[in-house]
């Protein structure tokens, strides 16, 4: 009797764990069908979840402050960056200077003597001229102020006028004497030098013959119109060169022509 009763409580405590899972098989059932079926009013597993739900304040906050960081970042690169050109430029800038400033700048003092062609004027002092030379003091002598400086010869062209003889003894007062002129080079400089009519070392005082006043015979003339009387030559700067000269009274006053080694 009492191997039926147990057998009788097993059959019922068999069943009853049946009967649950079948509720609970049905139960997945239903869930899986309302998943298949997109059912939007499912219960959500959480409540942050829902898509109602408010924003979350915290993740906002942390993403407006990524973002300030990186313009911050690209504003301080950039700052760098001008900066940097700007740097670049100013140096560029003064090295443009620098080389502009060389090129444009005085050059040394040139050779006093050439072999090919004639030396120009000459604008250097004698101990620069020297310095750079190592030349003698003969060639390469400082005229001084308003002095020329042709072919180792310095030339005086004066503004104030006076008669031969007194433009000699001013000339003579200078370290120097009128003008001798016994080339064509000299003739075509103090001409483009001058644009005025000139004293110049030449007369006939001592008789009929023209001379220079260091006594050199005159070899080389260059006289223009010569129908005018006059014991003294002049040398007219705004004639052509070639015939220039003109005989003159020593009485006139002009201007004059010095010249000193």
């Amino acid at each position: 009797m009492e191997s039926k009763k147990e057998l009788e409580v097993e059959l019922e405590e068999i069943a009853m764990v049946e009967e649950d899972k079948e509720k609970e098989d049905q139960k997945k059932e239903t869930k899986a069908e309302d998943v298949e079926e997109g059912n939007i009013y499912t219960t959500l597993t959480s409540p942050s979840e829902h898509e109602y739900g408010s924003p979350s304040s915290t993740r906002s906050y942390a993403v407006n402050k990524d973002t300030s960081i990186d313009i911050h970042r690209k504003l301080r690169v950039y700052r760098i960056v001008s900066l940097v050109l700007l740097v670049i430029s100013v140096l560029f800038l003064i090295v443009v200077l620098v080389l502009l400033m060389k090129l444009t700048g005085k050059q040394p003092c040139q050779e006093v003597e050439q072999v090919v062609t004639p030396p120009l004027e000459q604008e250097c002092s004698l101990e620069k001229c020297q310095e750079f030379h190592q030349l003698p003091q003969r060639q390469c002598n400082d005229c001084g102020k308003d002095w020329l400086r042709f072919e180792n010869t310095c030339y005086f062209l004066s503004q104030n006028r006076l008669n031969w003889q007194q433009s000699r003894k001013e000339c003579q007062r200078k370290g120097g004497d009128l003008a001798v002129i016994t080339n064509e080079r000299v003739q075509m400089y103090l001409s483009k030098k001058g644009n005025l009519k000139y004293w110049i070392g030449l007369n006939n005082l001592g008789g009929n013959q023209w001379t220079w006043i260091n006594d050199t015979v005159l070899t080389v003339r260059y006289w223009g119109d010569t129908s005018f009387p006059g014991e003294c030559a002049i040398l007219a700067g705004n004639e052509p060169p070639e015939r220039s000269w003109h005989p003159s009274s020593c009485s006139f006053y002009l201007q004059y022509i010095c010249q000193k080694m």
